[in-house]
């Protein structure tokens, strides 16, 4: 099987940016809300559902990209858990800004 990765430079309206501006907080929050959280992945994704009955706001956005930043966040506590397990010095992960985090993924089609 080929798997072909694409990147576009985008030119939006002023409307477009706006809302590519507003998902992008919404994939931080939820990166931000996930990080602490000693969660598996299944509770984890059950735990998004929840918060999405909870906070309004997340009703706006894909549930494909939410969940693709509970599995970011995951992988990213997966891997400092198994670096330090082999005997490396790692600090934990930290809380991002706006600068921080500047991508959202959609993983279908």
């Amino acid at each position: 099987m080929l798997l072909r990765n694409y990147k576009f430079r985008l030119y939006p309206t002023v409307f477009q940016e706006k809302q590519l501006v507003e998902a992008l907080d919404g994939c931080r929050w939820v990166y931000n809300y996930f990080l602490d959280k000693n969660l598996s992945l299944e509770d984890m994704q059950f735990a998004l559902t929840e918060l999405k009955g909870e906070e309004r706001f997340l009703r706006n956005y894909h549930s494909k990209m939410l969940q693709m930043v509970v599995h970011k966040t995951y992988s990213a506590n997966k891997v400092l858990k198994a670096l330090k397990q082999n005997g490396h010095r790692v600090g934990r992960l930290h809380y991002l800004t706006d600068e921080g985090y500047n991508s959202f993924t959609y993983n279908q089609s």
